[in-house]
């Protein structure tokens, strides 16, 4: 394998110190890619091909909403091709959980390039008390709270899918065999997830009840913090 082939060149390796299980890939795989790759299109799709000069101008306005939604996409793709590759766990509770996210995954699509846009519509308004993109996007104060909402809730359902199933993995620990840096690995994630399900449906209540509005999807920066202190915290804990 290519892998094991590269294993003095670390440096080249996004998971240099965890032994992949899941080195052929699977129909689970393949359709769940093919899900990603529809959901990443569908945002992609959500501008359309210039042909004017003044259409230009709008692709280039909604190139930085629709970059940022790619990535989001993008994220929770990483996470997942991740897992198959660390662990190659297809049972029928991670497919069934499998099958849940590439639901989440595809609703999630248009409504994530929709609340990028459209609260950037809104952000921009406010800096140039221009709110001619914003009022197009039905971007009234109430819409935006709403739109953040909807984002959240459906962006903290794939965290808690993955989550689960990065707590399946704990659970059939010993008989995946992961040793102990990778058993500490696994629940970096796990912790991470769950961290970020928390962050982001705090986000709603904040958006709702206080004077932040929209501005309570900036909760959702704070999800790193988790991964890192999941880290430290796993890293004091005796070895198992």
């Amino acid at each position: 394998m290519i892998r094991e082939n590269l294993k003095d060149f670390k440096g080249l390796d996004h998971d240099p110190d965890f032994r992949w299980r899941g080195n052929n890939v699977t129909r689970i795989e393949n359709l769940s890619d093919i899900a990603f790759a529809i959901a990443l299109g569908m945002i992609i799709s959500g501008v359309d091909a210039p042909k004017t000069f003044d259409q230009l101008r709008e692709f280039l306005f909604y190139l930085v909403p629709t970059g940022a939604a790619f990535a989001v996409m993008l994220q929770v793709w990483r996470i997942h091709y991740t897992f198959f590759r660390r662990y190659g766990v297809a049972d029928q509770y991670i497919i069934r959980l499998n099958a849940c996210l590439i639901f989440v995954v595809l609703y999630l699509a248009y409504p994530l390039w929709f609340t990028f846009s459209a609260l950037y519509s809104w952000v921009v308004g406010q800096w140039t008390n221009d709110y001619a993109k914003a009022i197009e996007m039905g971007m009234t104060t109430t819409n935006s709270v709403k739109t953040i909402c909807l984002f959240v809730i459906a962006y903290a359902s794939s965290q808690v899918i993955m989550a689960l199933m990065y707590g399946h993995i704990v659970r059939k620990r010993e008989l995946l065999q992961l040793d102990a840096q990778e058993l500490s690995r696994t629940r970096e994630t796990h912790i991470g997830l769950w961290w970020s399900t928390v962050i982001s449906m705090t986000a709603v209540p904040l958006a709702m009840l206080t004077s932040l509005g929209p501005f309570a999807a900036f909760l959702l920066f704070f999800q790193a913090p988790g991964y890192w202190v999941a880290k430290k915290f796993l890293n004091r804990r005796p070895k198992p």
